[in-house]
């Protein structure tokens, strides 16, 4: 008898306690279900879209910051550059070119997009007898130069560098640029 009480008491046991519930939680009234748009395909998959909230773009200001004008700043407002330019002209007009490089060259590191360094390099290469030189700067100088005033400055120094080449498309070109300022 013994062995007929103690099984079904091991029955009655386990079953008693995988029947203890978890306490009960408080159910949150479900928001209504609005119908999606339902999108057929061909080959009879069927896409259901969910709702996203659409995300927008807000600028974002530190306190610390305050909101600034986006200004060019290329490094030729370092007082370092400034001096350096003042050396660079000095030099070159006492005819130091060998010095006058290696100042603006100083200088374009500081500030490499500042097309006042390009003009000097172009200058300095047409003195020293280095035409190719001298158009490349130039070219490149152009590339940067914002006035009118910069850009006609460049422009003379690659039309004296191709009319040292003899380069008449370059001498060309230059010219109808200079027609321009």
């Amino acid at each position: 008898m013994l062995d007929k009480v103690i099984p079904g008491l091991l029955i009655l046991g386990l079953v008693g306690c995988q029947t203890i519930s978890e306490p009960e939680q408080p159910l949150t009234p479900a928001k209504p279900a609005q119908e999606q748009p339902k999108v057929d395909t061909p080959d009879g998959v069927v896409i259901r879209p969910y709702e996203r909230p659409e995300i927008k773009r807000q600028k974002i200001i530190l306190p610390e910051q305050k909101p600034q004008a986006q200004k060019f700043n290329d490094g030729r407002n370092l007082p370092a550059f400034k001096k350096l330019m003042q050396q660079t002209q000095k030099a070159y007009s006492k005819q130091q070119f060998a010095q006058a490089e290696t100042t603006v060259l100083q200088a374009q590191r500081l500030a490499p997009q500042a097309p006042e360094t390009y003009l000097y390099l172009g200058m300095i290469a047409n003195r020293t007898n280095q035409p190719a030189r001298a158009d490349a700067f130039a070219l490149r100088g152009l590339s940067y130069a914002q006035s009118k005033a910069m850009k006609k400055q460049l422009w003379q120094v690659r039309l004296k560098a191709a009319q040292q080449q003899k380069n008449s498309t370059a001498i060309q070109q230059a010219r109808q640029a200079l027609s321009k300022y």
